[in-house]
């Protein structure tokens, strides 16, 4: 005889454990603004100790659009780029965890996404970004990664001056004394990409390590930006020891081309890059992001967001992680 398979556990064995109502519990689950914290954070740990999951597709059939948030691309952003990947599933995975599902949602499609979600999450924001004012128009609760110095609404922004200047201290601390710096930015990219180069400018000019701004060459990847623009540069790095970039990306294509130009790294040039990248940015430099902790924080403004609350802005913190590269 075939042992029986345990059954999953129901709302009703939540309610039973935890001494809640089903309708107090699922209200909880939805992020009803009726129940307190205390309650909602009682409902979510009987949950997690039950291995309960509300189901996605009841919540869909209940509630239409409202059990969907968006994930909002920046024109510049490619649904198939490492961080977008990264940054996806560590929200759908939390999402998942409390019913919800996630739609990702391509620029040109922006307008018609807003009647098919209940919330959304923009990234690649920019300066009086018309995403946030059509969310703001239409009446979409939204929440911001990155950075829009015009935008009064919920955002979450990693310390990328910090972590820029984290590079730069390293440098400097390692003995190395000119520094070049590749930017990445690009017609539309994000706010924050520039706030990497300049920090990183600033903190090498008070550490005196000559720092030089490059120029860089754009093309259809980071990666080949990075290499590019290191092949095009490459009178400048007869003097350079150190190099920051502002992507792990781009870094990893830097560190290519130096390597095809016969440099040695780190010994001849260290290379540092940003955001810590799982697999790809292996043996490299670069400042961490943890994006379970961004995703996390994310939702938990969208929650807030839902329930109308006073919006704020968090800056979530960031490490340098010393690897081969220098």
């Amino acid at each position: 005889m075939k042992p029986r398979k345990k059954l999953k556990p129901t709302l009703a064995d939540v309610a039973a454990a935890s001494g809640f109502s089903t309708a107090t519990i699922s209200r909880a689950l939805r992020g009803d603004n009726a129940v307190t914290p205390d309650t909602r954070t009682a409902v979510l740990d009987v949950c997690a100790k039950l291995g309960y999951k509300p189901s996605i597709g009841g919540r869909i059939l209940a509630q239409g659009a409202s059990a969907f948030v968006g994930l909002s691309l920046g024109q510049t952003d490619n649904s198939t780029a490492r961080y977008v990947s990264l940054l996806h599933q560590a929200l759908s995975q939390q999402l998942t965890e409390i019913g919800w599902a996630l739609r990702l949602v391509n620029s040109k499609d922006f307008n018609e996404s807003l009647s098919e979600v209940g919330a959304m999450i923009i990234i690649g924001t920019v300066d009086h970004d018309p995403r946030i004012e059509l969310c703001i128009k239409n009446s979409v609760p939204h929440v911001a990664i990155g950075y829009d110095k015009y935008n009064q609404g919920f955002s979450v922004l990693p310390d990328d001056d910090e972590g820029a200047r984290l590079v730069a201290r390293h440098f400097a601390k390692t003995g190395r004394k000119n520094m070049a710096i590749m930017p990445s930015r690009r017609d539309g990219d994000t706010e924050d990409i520039s706030i990497r180069a300049t920090a990183c400018l600033d903190e090498g000019r008070r550490l005196n390590l000559s720092p030089k701004m490059l120029p860089t060459i754009n093309t259809i990847t980071s990666t080949l930006d990075g290499y590019r623009s290191v092949i095009a540069a490459l009178e400048d790095f007869k003097t350079i020891d150190c190099l920051f970039c502002e992507t792990d990306e781009q870094a990893l294509g830097a560190q290519a081309a130096l390597v095809d130009s016969g440099f040695r790294v780190p010994e001849d040039i260290a290379i540092a890059g940003f955001d810590d990248l799982p697999e790809l940015s292996a043996g490299l430099t670069t400042v961490k992001q943890d994006f379970s902790l961004l995703a996390a924080t994310v939702l938990r403004l969208v929650e807030k967001a839902r329930q109308g609350e006073q919006p704020t802005q968090v800056i979530l913190p960031v490490e340098l992680v010393v690897r081969a590269s220098g």
